[in-house]
């Protein structure tokens, strides 16, 4: 067998392998990081009541330090109201935060943690919240006045504003009557006694 063959098929295989090997190891650092398996309430869900807490389980529980605020959630309502309290709570794999309740709509979730094997991950989602009790009822309509004609109107309003018409006062009549009656009654009575004198004087 010739030697000149054999390294030639040396070299082949050693740069097959290293065609295969290489690529894994580059890919064994990113596949060592933990990842997001599920969340609370889940991607892109409907839910009918706001949530009080949103929680995240990654494959391994994330690295924690009482001191540092390694962990992140930052939840936010269809208006941009933060509703987290910024407090993140660590259980095994789970992270949590405590919600406000916000307004119906898409709420998004951004959260950042430390992987297990020490380098940071992060990444977000949305689920939506439509709470029939928070659903605007239609106001209804005020009835109709029916329209009053103008002409009614304005009797109505002359009725109210004209004065009352005086009548006159007739408890003085019978009064007036029997003085008018006195004084025709003396003046007939003159009348007959100057015209008695006349007579007397002309038949003298």
């Amino acid at each position: 067998m010739n030697p000149r063959n054999n390294k030639r098929r040396v070299r082949i295989r050693l740069a097959l392998a290293a065609a295969i090997l290489i690529p894994a190891f580059a890919a064994a650092p990113a596949m060592a990081h933990d990842a997001l398996e599920s969340t609370v309430p889940a991607k892109d869900a409907t839910v009918t009541t706001a949530p009080g807490i949103v929680s995240l389980t990654l494959s391994e529980p994330p690295m924690d330090a009482t001191q540092l605020n390694l962990s992140v959630i930052t939840v936010t309502d269809e208006t941009g109201k933060t509703l987290s309290d910024g407090k993140v709570t660590v259980d095994g794999p789970t992270i949590s935060t405590a919600i406000a309740g916000g307004s119906n709509g898409t709420y998004k979730v951004l959260w950042r943690t430390v992987s297990s094997d020490g380098h940071p991950i992060e990444g977000n989602y949305s689920f939506t919240v439509q709470d029939p009790a928070q659903a605007v009822t239609a106001t209804p309509s005020a009835t109709p006045t029916p329209a009053v004609s103008t002409a009614s109107s304005a009797a109505a309003a002359a009725a109210q504003t004209a004065p009352e018409q005086i009548k006159p006062n007739d408890d003085n009549a019978p009064m007036a009557v029997g003085i008018a009656a006195a004084i025709l009654a003396v003046v007939a009575a003159v009348f007959f006694i100057a015209r008695k004198r006349r007579e007397k004087i002309s038949g003298a």
